[in-house]
């Protein structure tokens, strides 16, 4: 067991403040280092607006308990393979946490990693050589989108895990709560996911078994590119934001819509429970997440 995760609340809480003081001295005098985590090697960038590396470094894991959480449920309901077996595709998969971490803890044999944001890309590809798992994984540089295109795609400054695709909506149908409108953009290749599998060969896309994704709000979109995937009745694993969601230019109707089309159920973690839910109760789920800015992560299921 990690020392870390074997500690006393109290004692946890100490260790971390601990390690953020040591973030900041490294911060001084160097711009990243290797670290040996809970999911394997990183290199962290001692960049105050990575949020993801700043919380491996803190932590030494990234939503470790999440993972373990699901894919225990989802082999319990024997919707994934046994652990060590198929292919996870990891969507927006910034410096490669999910998906790299699967395999380093062997819940999966192989990875597929869609990340658009070149930065964050670039991160990806070192850190899956710092793991030995060229021969593993697959690192695509798109968006994953519903059809093949180029797309704007603004980078957010203080928050390099949310960089997102630009909504072609004027700025006036949609609030604005983080200075979107003034970020940079640029371009960025996009194609749909069953196209971006297509192209990789039948032996590999064929493996995947579960679907990790985490677009900020443009999950619909991705969902509409994936019939063919998710017609086989492949596990996701989604992060819902509605605000997200409708700055990317989609209402929640439309996005409830589409996941209602695909998914019969969708299941939510209460209490450290996973809770089954008919999928014709996620508008009002939806609903009330929209009220503030929330974001929460659920399992959808056939």
């Amino acid at each position: 067991m990690n020392v870390f995760t074997s500690l006393p609340k109290p004692l946890k809480r100490i260790q971390w403040k601990y390690r953020m003081l040591l973030w900041q001295f490294h911060r001084r005098f160097s711009k990243s280092m290797t670290l040996k985590t809970q999911q394997g090697i990183f290199n962290i960038p001692f960049d105050e607006h990575d949020a993801v590396s700043r919380h491996l470094y803190s932590r030494r894991e990234f939503e470790l308990e999440w993972i373990v959480d699901s894919l225990a449920f989802l082999r319990s309901k024997q919707l994934c393979p046994p652990k060590g077996q198929g292919t996870v595709l990891d969507i927006g998969a910034n410096n490669g946490v999910i998906s790299i971490g699967m395999l380093a803890t062997g819940e999966f044999e192989r990875a597929i990693a869609v990340e658009p944001a070149p930065r964050n890309f670039s991160q990806l590809q070192g850190n899956v050589a710092a793991n030995d798992f060229e021969e593993r994984f697959t690192c695509l540089n798109f968006a994953a989108s519903d059809g093949r295109s180029e797309l704007e795609f603004e980078l957010s400054e203080n928050n390099h895990g949310d960089h997102r695709v630009r909504s072609a909506l004027p700025a006036s149908e949609s609030r604005e709560l983080f200075n979107e409108s003034n970020r940079r953009v640029i371009k960025v290749p996009s194609d749909t996911i069953d196209s971006l599998l297509a192209n990789l060969g039948d032996e590999l896309s064929e493996q995947v078994s579960l679907v990790w994704i985490d677009v900020q709000g443009y999950e619909g979109f991705a969902f509409r590119g994936a019939a063919d995937l998710l017609s086989k009745g492949v596990p996701v694993v989604s992060e819902i934001w509605p605000y997200g969601i409708e700055r990317a230019g989609m209402s929640l109707d439309t996005y409830c819509e589409i996941a209602s089309g695909i998914w019969s159920t969708y299941w939510t973690e209460r209490r450290g429970t996973l809770v089954q839910h008919p999928i014709a109760e996620l508008p009002t789920y939806a609903a009330k997440l929209a009220r503030g800015v929330k974001h929460e992560n659920v399992i959808f299921t056939k």
